[in-house]
C-alpha cells in the first residue's frame, strides 16, 4: 500500500493503490492514522441510470473494495471475496458518498467485516457483510 503524503485531507491520507475503475467511477480510498479506511465517491453523471438512480452496483463494488481494504490493512496480505451479501436503502442520487468497515470475525484464513455507506447527511444508503480469504504474500 502506497500513501502519498501530499494528499492529507483531515488526518487522513490518500491511498495510492487505485485502478482505471476508481477513476472511472469516482472512487478515492483513504486512510488515517489510527483511523478506519473510508472510499469516498462524488456521483458522476456518468455512471447513472437512465431513470437518474445509482445502479446498485456502484455500491456493491464500494462495500467490497472497503471491506477487503479494511481487512487487507489489518492483515498485512492481500484478500479475495469469497461471500458478499448487501442490502441496498436508498438508490437515489444525493451526491456525495462515504464507505467504512470494520472487521467482526477472523481466524487465521478467512476474514468477515461489514462496511456501510452513507450519504453527506450521514445517513446508511446501502450495508453489506462479506467474507474473504486472506491469501498469502509473495
Amino acid at each position: 500500500m502506497v500513501l502519498r503524503k501530499q494528499d492529507s485531507f483531515g488526518g487522513y491520507l490518500r491511498m495510492n493503490n487505485h485502478s482505471s475503475f476508481f477513476d472511472y467511477i469516482g472512487y478515492q480510498k483513504y486512510k488515517g492514522e489510527n483511523q478506519p479506511i473510508k472510499l469516498e465517491l462524488n456521483i458522476k453523471e456518468k455512471v447513472l441510470s437512465e431513470d437518474g438512480t445509482i445502479p446498485a452496483g456502484v455500491f456493491a463494488s464500494m462495500l467490497d473494495i472497503v471491506v477487503g481494504s479494511t481487512i487487507s490493512s489489518e492483515m498485512g496480505n492481500p484478500t479475495t471475496t469469497v461471500n458478499l451479501n448487501m442490502n441496498f436503502f436508498d438508490l437515489t442520487n444525493k451526491g456525495a458518498y462515504t464507505a467504512f468497515a470494520s472487521i467482526t470475525y477472523k481466524d487465521e484464513k478467512m476474514i468477515t467485516g461489514e462496511g456501510v455507506v452513507v450519504d453527506k447527511m450521514k445517513n446508511i444508503v446501502a450495508k453489506g457483510v462479506g467474507t474473504f480469504k486472506v491469501l498469502s504474500s509473495k
